[in-house]
């Protein structure tokens, strides 16, 4: 249904919905957190064991699968890297690439991806977000991504990976401050000062009221921080698809469309088309009546005009949805923003990356939906249980048979305290009364088998469920293994848990296409000229010479000598053809090549695989001697960059005094 007249009641009717479709995973996801963390008793069961005198064990075997897997992630990191779709658009995709590797660098891109695949893996969802930063540059905004949380993104009913076919998405922000609110929305800063009362009231939405954990926590006596809260605000944020008319422009010669700003402009293009062609064709007509006056003086018939095809363009429309952003909070009776979105057109999806572990499509409905989304914590919890319980009864039992106790006739001690406190201590000397049958030890009984088997089959039962296997932690038996055999067996053993790694590279190129779409709004030609750095520039885009004024001539070929042209801005002899990387860049920053010129995907951003990497190239050369040339075993080596240039110049200049050696005589 288009979303034309939006307003605060339909939109807060509409997160309701989605907010209770999502609140019986929220509650899961929170306790998969929670197990993770160690908190993995049931407070009145451990409350029970307390008051018996027992601590409740908690020997947490998913903390260590969780940490083996962000490891792994973090071990073969990646990064965006531009593909070029057809081999003219390569320097293209290389100005892309660079980009995409600054980008990375100065939003911290790797460290909020490797928080949201943690969270990810323990509870099944995470989220990243991508905003741009206008503070200290008005002109071009610094790319920042948030990581949200599970219980921060309410989308509506989707089917798809990524919320594309999502009517709409909610962001939710809790306890925003006043001043926080202004920074947000500064045009709206007159009603949010006589705004009261902007938090949400969640026992609207459910039965018991509950949701998430708020920002200020009680105080130490358990005052509450009612003062702070009064003037929190809960922040609602939509995104949306608002259904509108576009007109465009296809071409049936080259079966290009172009985007009209409107209908009038569409029809004004083709009809100045067709008003070419037939003066072009009046025009030849003419010429040729005048040629045909003239003929026997000489007049001459002008060439025919290529032929072109009248109908070669032509108008139609589509309803296409625009990306539009909606913001409001309770206390304002106003929107606080109802526009376009920020990214809308180069970015026709929503501005927040999904992340799940394991998602699924299946037809689930009702209270078990929330199993369509699972971490590795879910699956474990019930082992986890069961190991915990044959732990602490494995240590009741141990502790209750350690001090056994003394079998003695009645008033057979001689001082029955010193027994009754010392009895167990090692070394202690007891005595016992003349006369008595003398006391005798009671042994403890064995501990418990059963315990200590159902102990290890629940740890084993957690490593199972988990993926965790021998060949993912890398475990050789008969000795040790060398590297690559090690990485062989890792990449054996990840089978298990493959599909948490794939959904991770396919958030990756979500992310990395987004953030393709926005190089416009980050970098302008002449920044992104600084990023590249002129030796990249003068490799790719070599200067345009022309003929040395002074006539010398080039020693190598003989013919005149050739320089650089001056640049039209400074003069100066140009290093670079300067409208050619220009234009490249433009092309790049324009936002459009993600659709026809260039696929996104991932490149080695880790030490562990450029490693690898390196080690694999040097295989080849030893395989096919003479193939794989220095200058590319040198690049793929873990040496510093200066190093690198530094020896790559050396065997340039062997080469080039090799290449003036005269023949050696026979």
């Amino acid at each position: 249904m288009p979303d034309k007249d939006l307003t605060i009641e339909r939109s807060l009717a509409d997160f309701k919905k989605a907010y209770r479709n999502k609140r019986k995973l929220i509650e899961r996801q929170k306790e998969d957190f929670r197990f993770a963390l160690g908190n993995q008793w049931d407070a009145e069961k451990a409350q029970k064991l307390r008051e018996k005198g027992i601590e409740p064990v908690t020997d947490n075997r998913i903390a260590p699968n969780i940490f083996l897997l962000t490891g792994l992630e973090r071990q073969n990191r990646s990064e965006f890297k531009a593909f070029p779709e057809g081999e003219e658009d390569s320097i293209k995709a290389e100005v892309a690439s660079h980009l995409f590797k600054h980008a990375i660098k100065i939003s911290e891109y790797g460290y909020e991806s490797s928080d949201q695949f943690k969270d990810g893996v323990t509870c099944g969802e995470s989220h990243l977000e991508l905003y741009l930063d206008y503070t200290y540059n008005i002109l071009n905004g610094k790319p920042c991504w948030r990581k949200l949380d599970c219980d921060q993104v309410f989308p509506g009913p989707h089917k798809k990976y990524d919320f594309s076919d999502a009517p709409h998405l909610y962001k939710l922000t809790l306890d925003l401050s006043k001043d926080d609110l202004i920074g947000l929305f500064p045009e709206m800063d007159k009603e949010i000062e006589k705004a009261s009362g902007g938090k949400i009231d969640f026992n609207a939405f459910t039965a018991d009221g509950t949701h998430l954990q708020k920002k200020d926590y009680p105080k130490e006596g358990g005052e509450s921080s009612e003062e702070e809260e009064e003037e929190c605000f809960d922040l609602i944020e939509r995104y949306y698809k608002k259904w509108s008319t576009r007109y465009y422009v296809g071409d049936r010669q080259t079966g290009q469309i172009q985007e009209a700003e409107d209908k009038d402009k569409a029809t004004e293009f083709v009809a100045n088309y067709q008003n070419e062609i037939a003066m072009e064709q009046e025009a030849f007509a003419l010429a040729q009546q005048q040629a045909a006056i003239l003929g026997e003086t000489g007049g001459m018939v002008p060439p025919s005009p290529a032929p072109r095809d009248p109908k070669r363009f032509f108008v139609f429309n589509r309803n296409v949805p625009e990306i539009w952003y909606f913001a409001h909070t309770p206390g304002v009776k106003k929107p606080l923003a109802d526009e376009q979105a920020w990214f809308y057109p180069k970015w026709k999806s929503y501005p927040i990356v999904p992340y799940f572990a394991r998602f699924s499509t299946a037809p689930i409905t009702g209270d078990d939906k929330h199993l369509l989304v699972q971490g590795i914590v879910h699956g474990l919890k019930g082992s986890q249980k069961k190991h915990n319980s044959a732990e602490t009864l494995m240590l009741m039992h141990l502790n209750g048979s350690a001090n056994s106790g003394w079998i003695s006739e009645e008033d057979s001690w001689v001082d029955p305290k010193k027994v009754e406190h010392y009895g167990a201590t090692p070394s202690v000397n007891l005595e016992y009364k003349v006369g008595k049958p003398e006391p005798k030890r009671i042994f403890p009984m064995a501990l418990s088998q059963g315990h200590q088997i159902l102990s290890q089959e629940t740890a084993e039962a957690i490593k199972a469920q988990s993926g965790i296997n021998a060949d993912l932690l890398s475990v050789q038996e008969g000795g040790q293994a060398s590297g690559r055999a090690i990485a062989l067996r890792q990449k054996q053993g990840v089978v298990m848990v493959q599909e948490p790694f794939d959904n991770k590279s396919r958030t990756t190129k979500i992310a990395g296409k987004f953030l393709l779409s926005q190089l416009g709004e980050i970098y302008d030609t002449e920044t992104a000229k600084k990023v590249l750095g002129e030796a990249f520039l003068t490799k790719n885009f070599p200067p345009p010479l022309m003929m040395d004024e002074s006539g010398q001539l080039d020693p190598n070929t003989g013919l005149p000598a050739q320089v650089p042209m001056p640049s039209p801005k400074t003069g100066q002899p140009m290093t670079y053809d300067e409208e050619m990387a220009e234009l490249a860049i433009a092309e790049v920053l324009s936002g459009d090549l993600g659709q026809y010129d260039m696929a996104v995907g991932e490149s080695v951003a880790s030490d562990t695989m450029r490693m690898a990497n390196s080690e694999e190239v040097k295989e080849f050369a030893q395989l096919y001697p003479g193939l794989i040339p220095p200058d590319l075993l040198i690049e793929e080596s873990q040496m510093q960059q200066s190093t690198k240039k530094s020896i790559l110049g050396r065997i340039k200049q062997a080469q080039a005094a090799a290449a003036n050696q005269p023949p050696v005589a026979a």
